[in-house]
């Protein structure tokens, strides 16, 4: 039995929890800030109310002692009134002689002297801030002590307050981040629907406007996908079409000559069973179109290279080394030999363009096969290295009108009977011009003079020289 597969969480839901993680930690970091702060504040406003009150009490504090004055003050008296009455707990009140000695307290506050020196300012014990206030007429000193118990009360209050503010808004603050990706992510959910509706009938690319820029980066690379897909379609599509176009006639040419022989050898004296005998000009006759059969299939092959190419296997190339190899080639047949010249710089110093070897390869045999097939005269393959470089081939037969030379640079193109192939010869030629960026000229008669045709896949520009 297999695993059961966890269930899949929703982008805003990941992103609600992700950012609510993130978001928790700053929020306890700025409560303690706040905390620390509302504390120093708390603490400061106690002081400021501490000095305040040891300034009220301290003259009604001395006049008390002055009124029981010239009375012996075996024991300190008590005041009269409790300081500071918006305290829970009463504030402690002790007036000391320029000595020490204890003259005044408050009912709450130890007959005993505070253990804290007699310096003007604060002073803090375990359980006590006191503030000492220094009289300098009477030489007396009134110190107020505050409870440090209260101040802690009001700190606790002030900290648990923001604690429960954070727990309460928690969950809330997570709903809300959840919501807010939700309807951000609603333009992702857009660009899915595009992609989801894209087929092989619809190739559109997707509309980007008024999305993030990291959606319209991935938008791009579909777009991208869906462009090579499209050409990729197209090619198969070109390719079916180019061979129902090209291998039809041929196809049916063969049946019809052995069909033909058959029948012959059938009407010979009706001998076709035991004789086993067929005229030798319907056999010629059907090697003749399976030649023809098998031009037309390597010209459909070559042509879905050519579409179907990329521009990732480009890389440099030696057009002058190319011409040799693939004159090379056509030399290795007599009639070839006797036609074909190859026309290198005179220093044969080499010729570097970016490019595909094998579908360079591909335009140069192309173009020599026709002019040494439909021509009957010299051939030449030519390699230019200014002031662009360039690949050519040129024939000394009749050239072509103007109007025949603009139709053979068209698909499936017929210049007359005796110029079969030639438009899917320079439609293959063509395509792989486009793929290097390379303009095909054509011209009828060549500008150097004479009669003929010359055909030039110029480059845009030269490549580095190879180290």
């Amino acid at each position: 039995m297999s695993p059961v597969a966890p269930r899949a969480q929703s982008l805003a839901q990941r992103l609600g929890r992700s950012l609510t993680l993130a978001v928790v930690p700053v929020w306890l970091l700025s409560t303690a800030l706040v905390a620390t702060y509302v504390n120093g504040e708390i603490q400061h406003n106690f002081d400021v109310e501490l000095v305040e009150s040891a300034h009220r009490q301290l003259y009604p504090a001395l006049l008390e002692v002055d009124r029981a004055q010239p009375m012996a003050l075996d024991e300190p008296l008590l005041m009269r009134t409790q300081p500071g009455p918006a305290h829970s707990e009463p504030l402690l009140l002790q007036l000391r002689g320029a000595n020490g000695q204890v003259l005044l307290r408050s009912v709450a506050t130890p007959a005993s002297a505070f253990a804290v020196p007699l310096q003007a300012g604060f002073y803090e014990t375990d359980d006590y801030r006191v503030f000492s206030l220094h009289d300098e007429v009477s030489g007396a000193w009134l110190q107020l002590a505050d409870p440090l118990s209260e101040r802690r009360e009001a700190s606790q209050r002030t900290v648990i307050g923001l604690v429960l503010v954070l727990l309460v808004m928690l969950p809330v603050l997570a709903w809300v981040i959840t919501v807010v990706a939700r309807r951000q992510l609603r333009t992702l959910e857009q660009l899915q629907q595009q992609i989801t509706a894209r087929s092989g009938s619809n190739l559109q690319p997707l509309e980007l406007a008024d999305m993030p820029l990291e959606l319209c980066a991935v938008g791009d690379g579909v777009n991208q996908l869906l462009e090579r897909l499209g050409e990729a379609l197209n090619v198969e599509r070109s390719l079916a079409a180019n061979a129902a176009h090209e291998l039809r006639t041929p196809l049916a040419e063969v049946r019809l000559r052995l069909q033909t022989a058959v029948d012959r050898a059938v009407a010979d004296g009706g001998l076709a069973e035991t004789s086993g005998q067929v005229p030798l000009d319907d056999v010629r006759q059907a090697l003749r179109s399976l030649a023809t059969l098998s031009h037309r299939t390597e010209r459909l092959l070559q042509l879905s290279r050519a579409e179907g190419g990329d521009v990732a296997h480009f890389g440099r190339v030696n057009l002058v080394q190319l011409a040799e190899q693939v004159a090379q080639e056509f030399w290795q047949q007599d009639a070839a030999r006797k036609r074909l010249d190859c026309l290198v710089p005179e220093d044969q110093s080499a010729v570097w363009v970016e490019g595909d070897l094998d579908g360079l390869a591909i335009v140069l045999r192309n173009l020599v096969d026709n002019a040494l097939h439909y021509t009957q005269g010299p051939v030449e393959l030519q390699v230019l290295a200014s002031p662009q470089p360039a690949l050519g081939v040129r024939d000394h037969g009749p050239g072509l009108s103007p109007e025949a030379l603009a139709q053979m640079q068209q698909r499936h193109a017929r210049i007359g009977s005796h110029h079969i192939g030639y438009g899917l010869g320079m439609s293959i030629v063509r395509s792989i011009a486009d793929k290097h960026a390379a303009e095909l000229v054509l011209t009828s008669p060549p500008a150097e003079g004479g009669s003929g045709l010359s055909v030039r896949l110029v480059f845009a520009q030269a490549a580095a020289a190879q180290d």
